[in-house]
């Protein structure tokens, strides 16, 4: 079984929201947001050549795991917007379904996170800028 098969299974199953997968080395939450892989960056292991598996992955994630410098992400929901971030980084990436952009939970604008990386320019700066956000909100 491959390391992304891995991860999706335990996403499906255990019902989790984020799956990192390296092997027999997992790592696995149920915590919702993009506070898990704030927590990943900031913990000091290294996530390098590991595969994720997310419930939702968008311009802030994108630049989020290219930070960890994971090697494939799947999403069971990406925004056509993170593709161009993935890309640029070279990261393999997969969905079940991809949206224009992610909305707030209204449905009817973009979510706030998203709105507050689309001029961050880089994976620092979208750190930065989703920190600042968060601690705002």
């Amino acid at each position: 079984m491959t390391d992304l098969e891995k991860a999706k299974q335990i996403l499906d199953e255990e019902n989790c929201t984020l799956v990192l997968c390296n092997g027999d080395d997992i790592y696995k939450t149920d915590k919702k947001g993009l506070e898990p892989l704030i927590e990943c960056i900031e913990s000091g292991n290294d996530y390098w050549d590991w595969t994720a598996c997310d419930k939702v992955v968008g311009r802030a994630a994108a630049f989020l795991y290219v930070l960890l410098g994971v090697k494939e992400v799947h999403a069971k929901v990406m925004a056509k917007l993170a593709i161009q971030i993935l890309d640029k980084a070279e990261i393999k990436y997969s969905t079940d379904l991809f949206v224009n952009q992610i909305n707030s939970p209204d449905g009817k604008t973009i979510h706030p996170l998203e709105d507050a990386v689309l001029r961050s320019g880089s994976a620092n700066n979208a750190l930065r800028d989703i920190k600042a956000y968060l601690a705002s909100h």
